[in-house]
């Protein structure tokens, strides 16, 4: 029998033991330099975008901006 796909809805909802802050590996350091980075939960992504009023923009690197503050990390 068929898996049935998960909705988008239910995507959002699993956050897979997210947030987590993670060091900087040796991979990530060369586009990155040191420190952490934080892997967020998708929720927590849909949340900050929908803080943003209608007919304003915020961009990925601002999302990353408020998630790396909100946890304390050095990259978002």
């Amino acid at each position: 029998m068929a898996k049935l796909k998960k909705s988008w809805r239910e995507k959002l909802l699993d956050d897979k033991d997210m947030p987590k802050v993670v060091e900087v590996n040796e991979k990530m350091s060369k586009l990155w330099g040191e420190g952490t980075v934080v892997i967020p939960a998708p929720r927590e992504v849909d949340g900050i975008m929908r803080m943003v009023p209608n007919g304003r923009l915020i961009t990925i690197n601002q999302i990353r901006e408020v998630l790396a503050r909100r946890h304390k990390a050095s990259f978002g």
